[in-house]
């Protein structure tokens, strides 16, 4: 790659469109600089794929935002706005709040979920490790919901 190609690697933010359709199990809008990051949608396409990463901000109000599923890829999470609750395992059972530039990281095959647990509008970074990342794959046992109400702080 010539140096002067990295100029076309340059995002700026006015260029990435909020997708409110990327994701339509919570409402929440997904924001897609590189990569599939694993949306099954494509009406506003990533601004960059030609990278080995899916990088994105997820903008959500407070409430749950993925229910128990996982991915085939490591997703590294870094609050930037608000506190989230992160939870993994077979049954969602472990459980852990990080905030503004905490960071978490789950590997590929571990269920995982999250919610804003905040009382505001929240904002998320997530990495991907593939710029093709498939969509998730959810827990079909339909009694696994993951939704912890009485943590938020409304």
């Amino acid at each position: 790659m010539e140096l002067k190609e990295v100029y076309k690697r340059v995002i700026r933010r006015q260029d990435v469109k909020a997708n409110w359709d990327a994701f339509p199990d919570f409402k929440k809008a997904t924001y897609r600089y590189i990569g599939t990051l694993a949306a099954t949608d494509t009406k506003i396409p990533p601004v960059l794929m030609d990278s080995g990463i899916s990088l994105g901000i997820i903008e959500a109000e407070p409430g749950p935002q993925a229910a128990l599923h996982d991915h085939e890829v490591e997703e590294i999470f870094m609050p930037l706005e608000g506190l989230w609750e992160f939870f993994w395992g077979p049954n969602g059972e472990e459980r852990v709040t990080v905030g503004p530039l905490d960071v978490i990281t789950i590997p590929p095959g571990v269920l995982r979920g999250f919610n804003n647990v905040g009382g505001t509008t929240g904002r998320l970074l997530v990495l991907q490790t593939s710029a093709q990342a498939k969509g998730a794959a959810f827990n079909k046992r339909e009694e696994l919901t993951n939704i912890t109400e009485h943590n938020y702080q409304n």
